[in-house]
């Protein structure tokens, strides 16, 4: 017999023997043959058969907790989820201090979606073991589902007043503050923790990281030099200090080391690959321009040597990615898909990319492409409703948002989103009512989302909403400051506001990560340069998003006059 079929056998029989010590009735003896018979069915996999038995004896002994939780348990297996909760609440609240009961019954309330219910039961537990880390872990992750973040950071300051200060409890803090868009307490969790362990370097370069993602290179600039101190031969903070000087030129002259092998066919692509993928990996994290271009000599040897292979196109692709050349790196991720088209993450990347360029055109064909080979990804129906929406295929993208929708299951901050792209549809569409409602609805499920707050935002300013507009696009830009879309859609509230150099430096952020194929983000940045009385610059600006095919109302006339 299992341990986990003993255990309420156990706990029924000692139940029992606690409730008639001195003597067992004939009746009690039945029903523990009843029970003993129950679960030798469901051992043999009868469970209706195992069912029916313990309907029979809640039926006979409903004040039994074991029996009620062995009933739920069986029907949840067989997909009777109500009927199991049903009786799993009633085991709990027989027994309320067993934590297998609530646990399993959270459980099921986390399969469901029922976070609110879930978080209830392991607050329940809280209460119950104040030292346990899980339980307020558990606790704090249902709140965060339930859309209750303030009351998941307040669970996580209540564990700290009972275990103290660590790791743990300050990284999930650090992104739960992040999430709300209270960058200055999130950067306050990385201060404390480096504070409190002043010799454990991992957690200097976290903070460092923040702070340049914030765009504080000062105080970025400060740690590494802390951490240099502290191990001089630490290469990716002496990267940093140097502008990769010293470090660079060793780096690359490990990459033109690698030329010969590159250049044989008798060694494997994959080997080659695994010599590469650390400086991907930098490139992704600095987006250091100088070793992509190194590393991209290598791709293009392995093109060649390798060229039916798709791993050195998508190993391309995501340098000229995350070195900041995205049009190219499209190319590469085309590429790619022509010699294998079975790899969801280059379409994911492919999409990805087309979006952030701005290209409405080849986001909706390619979108369509990457469904013939997976009809079944919610975020490919979510980029062909973008692609749809920019070249105003209307119902086709509310189509394609009802579908990823469907898809979505219980991704409650993807359906969210989702939500904001049908407000943004039904706004284009000048159906301001049915905008109003989706973007209510979306700001329910997911709040905190930079997505949905910069749809929010974009529906805002048109409407010439500018207080609540700024609010939206302040908690999308700040939570994520290299977004080219929510970098210029701050850009562009602030520029409204009359904030001038803020919306130069917040429309320079989204030119630099993408933006700068944009017409519109280009035609921003030569208003903002006549507004700061920089004409020259201005007109610059215009010229470049003319030609790039801008062509709003006035910008022939911009430049004509080289005036707004």
């Amino acid at each position: 017999m299992s341990r986990t079929i003993l255990l309420p056998l156990l706990m029924f029989l000692s139940i029992s023997t606690v409730l008639a010590q001195e003597q067992v009735t004939e009746e009690e003896v039945n029903r523990e043959k009843l029970f003993i018979e129950a679960n030798r069915e469901k051992l043999l996999g009868n469970y209706d058969k195992a069912v029916s038995m313990l309907r029979e004896l809640y039926r006979q002994d409903g004040d039994n907790a074991a029996v009620a939780y062995e009933l739920g348990r069986l029907l949840h297996a067989q997909g009777e989820i109500e009927d199991a909760v049903t009786y799993l609440k009633s085991a709990t609240d027989l027994a309320p201090d067993n934590e297998w009961y609530l646990k399993f019954l959270a459980d099921i309330y986390q399969q469901e979606g029922r976070n609110a219910e879930g978080a209830a039961l392991y607050e329940s537990l809280a209460k119950k073991s104040p030292d346990d880390q899980y339980t307020y872990f558990r606790w704090a992750y249902f709140l965060v589902k339930a859309q209750e973040v303030d009351k998941a950071i307040k669970v996580y300051d209540d564990l700290e007043k009972a275990i103290g200060f660590n790791e743990e409890i300050a990284r999930r803090r650090h992104t739960l503050f992040l999430g709300l868009g209270d960058t200055k307490r999130a950067g306050k969790e990385l201060e404390r923790l480096v504070e409190v362990y002043p010799n454990v370097l991992e957690y200097k370069h976290i903070l460092a990281a923040f702070y340049d993602t914030q765009g504080d290179k000062t105080a970025a600039r400060k740690v590494y030099e802390q951490i240099v101190v502290q191990d001089p031969k630490d290469a990716k903070a002496q990267l940093a200090l140097a502008g990769g000087s010293n470090i660079q030129q060793d780096e690359l002259r490990y990459l033109a080391e690698l030329r010969p092998a590159f250049e044989r066919s008798d060694v494997e692509v994959d080997l080659k690959i695994g010599k590469l993928y650390p400086f991907i990996t930098m490139v992704a994290e600095t987006g250091n321009k100088v070793i992509a271009d190194a590393a991209l000599e290598l791709t293009t040897i392995m093109e060649s040597v390798h060229s039916s292979d798709a791993k050195p196109f998508s190993a391309a692709g995501d340098l000229l990615y995350h070195s900041g050349r995205r049009k190219e790196a499209i190319e590469k991720y085309r590429a790619t898909l022509e010699r294998d088209e079975n790899v969801f993450p280059v379409w994911e990347q492919l999409l990805t990319a087309l979006y952030e360029v701005g290209d409405g055109v080849g986001l909706y064909e390619a979108a369509n492409d990457a469904l013939d080979v997976f009809p079944n990804r919610a975020v490919i129906q979510y980029y062909l409703a973008l692609g749809a929406d920019a070249t105003k295929r209307y119902e086709e993208a509310l189509d394609a948002t009802s579908m990823a929708t469907m898809m979505s299951g219980r991704d409650q901050a993807l359906r969210g989103e989702i939500q904001a792209i049908e407000g943004q549809i039904y706004s284009h569409q000048g159906d301001n009512a049915a905008a109003a409602a989706a973007f209510k609805q979306a700001l329910e499920l997911a709040p905190a989302s930079s997505d949905v707050n910069y749809r929010y935002a974009e529906y805002l300013l048109e409407k010439n909403e500018l207080k609540n507009a700024k609010a939206a696009a302040e908690r999308a830009a700040n939570q994520m400051p290299y977004h080219p879309y929510y970098t210029n859609g701050l850009a562009k509230v602030y520029y409204q506001d009359g904030r001038y150099e803020a919306a130069e430096e917040w429309n320079t952020k989204a030119l630099s990560n993408g933006a700068d194929y944009w017409p519109g983000a280009l035609e921003l940045a030569g208003d903002i340069q006549f507004q700061l009385k920089h004409t020259e610059q201005a007109v610059s600006f215009w010229q470049q998003a003319k030609a790039l095919g801008g062509n709003s109302k006035r910008l022939e006339d911009k430049i004509a006059n080289r005036s707004l």
